[in-house]
């Protein structure tokens, strides 16, 4: 379900749906392309999975920025597929920098979505 944050991506521009993670989520931090369902509806976005480490280094968090969307998620049910690993979670010395690194994250998840399957893909 997704939840309030401390919206921080908001302040950087990119407003973030946070969901809570199960004990033992084992993904890899970092940065992911991401497909996102709910409501009938399908998205693609670019997920972060870590513990923030520039701003508090606190328990790990999903947070993920839907592209061209802007309704609103809290309190509602979504299910995020991810598509691909972009790259791992990291430190930055200024949000300026962070802001830009995540520019160039969700460009390179477009790139990854726009040549994806659009089914999941089943052995």
């Amino acid at each position: 379900m997704v939840r309030s944050g401390a919206k921080r991506g908001t302040g950087l521009g990119f407003p973030t749906a946070n969901i809570a993670l199960a004990p033992g989520t084992a993904l890899a931090h970092g940065i992911y392309a991401v497909r996102v369902f709910g409501d009938g509806g399908a998205h693609t976005g670019a997920a972060y999975l870590g513990t923030r480490p520039t701003f508090d280094d606190g328990a790990p968090v999903l947070e993920v920025f839907l592209f061209d969307f802007h309704g609103d998620l809290y309190g509602r049910e979504i299910e995020v597929e991810f598509v691909d690993f972009i790259r791992p979670d990291r430190r930055f010395d200024a949000a300026a920098s962070l802001q830009a690194q995540m520019e160039r994250d969700c460009d390179r998840a477009r790139e990854i979505l726009a040549r994806a399957p659009a089914e999941p893909v089943t052995g």
